[in-house]
């Protein structure tokens, strides 16, 4: 079962990572056999180079995202969503988001407080408007360290982040690359109980970036 699943998670992320993301829910893995589902709001700021000039990218997203623990210390995630973006002279729709990534916990300590963890992704979402399209793709890695203190769990890290933009209308097609690629982000997971928690987390210096969320955990 175990090597079915993963098996349909990379034949999900050849499909996706030639198109298209970002992280989010919880940043410690949910356990073997475990599953999350989390739903947030998510609204960044990033600039973007094009012909060495910088122009800025609003991006909106509404995404539900699911965790399922495929080993003690590996989790799967999938994003479904919705999102739009605004660059330059463009200002796109609301449209399809999607993407998959992965969380490896690299250590934890004996009591379960302390995590270190490797998390990595990709997710595109569509934003086009009456005469033109538009996607942007996100290549996220990111080293993250958490601690549980009670019903909260801190978290921060590092991330490199890849992101590409492409507007197209008709035969002409315009490219935007960001202009910066590391930041850091921090946040913080509250459980109401064992089941319920609610997530915030800001990106800083890559982009200026605001996450809030609620999910559940079985």
């Amino acid at each position: 079962m175990k090597l079915y699943v993963l098996a349909l998670f990379f034949t999900a992320a050849i499909a996706t990572s030639a198109q298209a993301g970002q992280l989010g829910s919880q940043a410690a893995t949910v356990g073997e056999g475990g599953l999350s589902f989390s739903a947030g709001i998510n609204y960044a700021s990033k600039d973007m180079k094009i012909d060495g000039a910088k122009e800025e990218m609003i991006a909106r997203q509404l995404v539900l995202t699911g965790d399922y623990g495929l080993l003690p210390s590996l989790d799967l995630y999938i994003k479904l969503g919705f999102a739009d973006m605004e660059v330059k002279d463009f200002k796109g729709r609301l449209d399809a988001l999607y993407g998959v990534g992965a969380k490896f916990k690299l250590f934890k300590d004996p009591e379960d407080k302390l995590n270190v963890t490797i998390n990595g992704g990709v997710t595109r979402f569509n934003s086009g408007d009456s005469s033109t399209d538009a996607t942007v793709t996100d290549y996220i890695g990111a080293v993250i360290v958490s601690n549980r203190a009670g019903n909260m769990t801190p978290y921060g890290g590092v991330k490199v982040c890849e992101t590409e933009a492409e507007t197209k209308k008709g035969e002409v097609s315009t490219t935007f690359k960001a202009d910066k690629k590391v930041g850091i982000l921090a946040g913080v997971d509250y459980f109401v109980n064992p089941n319920v928690f609610f997530n915030g987390e800001v990106n800083l210096f890559d982009q200026q970036a605001i996450y809030v969320g609620a999910g559940f955990k079985f």
